[in-house]
């Protein structure tokens, strides 16, 4: 195949091309996987701001809520996106989701001890 595209050896000029078309499809490719790490690693932030906050602002939940809603609005996010979108394009939660698990997360009430 090298050679019906004129490409000598690895190491000549001519096979830059192919490496970097190469190199977006595999990063194309694996863009879901990174994305999701990503959610996941954004979700433990939201519950550790929510952890800190909780006993030192009252009605953390509905300020933590309020401040993930103003950062939606400023940002035109959509809060409910189709699961495609949110799989393959999204490296946060989606703002309706982050907004919902500010509203319910609070293991102090049930007296058990938060997650992290």
């Amino acid at each position: 195949m090298g050679s019906l595209w004129r490409i000598r050896a690895a190491d000549d000029w001519a096979s830059l091309p192919v490496l970097m078309a190469l190199v977006t499809f595999f990063s194309f490719v694996a863009s879901p996987v990174f994305s999701t790490y990503s959610r996941y690693q954004e979700h433990q932030a939201d519950v550790y701001g929510l952890e800190v906050i909780h006993g030192l602002v009252p009605g953390s939940p509905q300020v933590a809520a309020q401040a993930f809603q103003v950062l939606g609005e400023i940002n035109l996010s959509d809060p409910e996106p189709g699961p495609f979108i949110k799989i393959w394009l999204y490296d946060h939660p989606p703002i309706g989701e982050r907004v919902a698990f500010a509203y319910q997360y609070d293991p102090w009430s049930k007296g058990s001890l938060p997650n992290s």
